[in-house]
C-alpha cells in the first residue's frame, strides 16, 4: 500500500469514528427522546455511517490506484 493509500485510509477510519461519536453520543444524552426513539436512532446511525465511510472509502481506493 502506498503513502497517499495508507495516509487515505487513515483519514477515513477518523472520520469513521468522529462520525459514529458525533452522533450517537448527543442522541443518546438527549433527554427529550424516549428510550425505544434512542436506541432507533443509534442503531441506524451505527450501522449507516459506517456504511457511508466504507462506499467513499472503496471510492477513493479505487481512483487513487488508477
Amino acid at each position: 500500500m502506498s503513502g497517499k493509500q495508507q495516509r487515505f485510509k487513515y483519514i477515513m477510519i477518523v472520520i469513521a469514528i468522529v462520525g459514529i461519536l458525533g452522533t450517537v453520543i448527543p442522541n443518546l444524552l438527549e433527554t427529550d427522546y424516549a428510550a425505544a426513539e434512542k436506541a432507533v436512532i443509534c442503531i441506524s446511525y451505527l450501522l449507516g455511517v459506517p456504511l457511508v465511510v466504507f462506499v467513499v472509502y472503496k471510492i477513493g481506493s479505487r481512483l487513487m490506484k488508477g
